[in-house]
């Protein structure tokens, strides 16, 4: 047995819807809305038996290939085929009463990550992407002067223009070699990957989840003067109340890593993007003890450290620069600095009557095992 290797068991409890994309989209040809309340996504092939014996096959076919405007419930009409006839096929429902979308069933559908038996989960690699920032966040506060060259860079570096994958690419793995890559194995240079300590840091994937875990959310960009703008995105969805479980194996001999440095690490992250950006949004509830922000759609702030390296009124300036370089014009991040928070919206959905956060999750237990 190796006992330089610690396993804690992690669970996790969904505050906000949390999206975990997994690059596939549900078509307007694969779901129907069965009332204001439930959406069904279909098995297609089993749908396709059923409408051969009805002597369909070669009308949905055409459906399928052919650039139809028509949402597959209007198809479904136009056949007179009722919606009560289709409820065999049916893969899984998901509730949307939170949506608010007109003409809903034409849009595409943003899916979520799933196993080979169709089982929603988190992948072990977008948990260590959203602890590795949160752990980069955390070392830059506690450290600063260790990274004031750095810092300096950064901001001088924000103005000049450059191909977007090669943006600030430079400084920000600068910023992450001075902070893990610390191992100086024989034969390397300080800066390789193969120096980085959290290589001795391992998630698990979660168990897996059910589909009845799953909600259909809609975008919604909420601004600091608290008026909403709701996009035509829908997105399946962890719903909240939902427990994630996984593992975090750490390798002592690489790692030193804790679990109350990794509760401290959460709650000084989270501190400070309540003080640098969520603070600006008044009537959002702020980050609690032990949450953090897991998944698509949590924005821009959640996933960079911006804010840790500068604090919310030097922070802005740069955020602004960084966001006018990387994104359209249309956005008007020109403005950012006259709301007070840049990026100017906080990304949210609908849920229960009100708008909350996206990817808001709390840890609720960590224990060796």
């Amino acid at each position: 047995m190796n006992r330089s290797l610690v396993s804690y068991r992690v669970e996790m409890k969904a505050v906000g819807p949390v999206f975990i994309g997994s690059g596939k989209e549900i078509s307007k040809k694969e779901y129907v809305f069965l009332n204001n309340k439930k959406a069904a996504i279909l098995d297609i092939q089993k749908l396709y038996s059923g409408l051969k014996k009805r002597g369909k096959s070669g009308a949905f076919e055409e459906y399928l290939l052919y650039n139809n405007r028509n949402n597959l419930a209007d198809w479904l009409r136009r056949q007179n085929i009722m919606l009560s006839d289709i409820r065999p096929f049916i893969r899984y429902s998901l509730d949307c009463e939170n949506m608010v979308v007109e003409r809903k069933n034409t849009l595409q559908v943003l899916a979520c990550m799933k196993d080979a038996y169709g089982n929603p989960y988190v992948p072990g690699s977008s948990l260590k992407g959203m602890f590795r920032t949160i752990f980069l966040g955390a070392e830059v506060m506690d450290d600063p002067r260790k990274y004031q060259r750095m810092k300096e860079n950064l901001k001088r570096n924000a103005d000049v223009r450059a191909f977007r994958n090669a943006y600030l690419k430079r400084d920000i793995s600068g910023i992450e070699g001075a902070a893990f890559r610390t191992l100086n194995r024989m034969g390397t240079k300080a800066g390789d990957a193969v120096n980085d300590v959290l290589q001795g840091v391992i998630f698990s994937d979660s168990e897996p989840l059910s589909v009845d875990d799953l909600i259909l959310c809609q975008r919604v960009e909420l601004h600091t003067d608290r008026t909403e703008k709701s996009l035509p995105i829908l997105r399946e969805c962890i719903k909240p109340g939902t427990t994630i479980t996984y593992m975090i194996t750490i390798d002592k001999h690489i790692c030193k890593l804790t679990d109350k440095q990794i509760i401290q690490a959460v709650n000084d992250f989270g501190n400070n993007y309540y003080r640098s950006f969520g603070s600006s949004f008044k009537y959002m509830d702020r980050l609690q003890d032990n949450e953090v922000l897991l998944g698509g759609g949590c924005g821009f702030v959640s996933k960079t450290v911006i804010y840790p390296l500068f604090g919310k009124a030097e922070g802005v300036e740069v955020t602004q620069k960084i966001l006018e370089m990387t994104t359209p014009r249309i956005h008007k991040h020109n403005k950012d600095k006259a709301y007070g928070a840049s990026p100017h919206i906080m990304k949210c959905t609908w849920y229960q009557g009100k708008t909350v956060q996206m990817g808001v999750c709390r840890l609720e237990k960590i224990e060796v095992v």
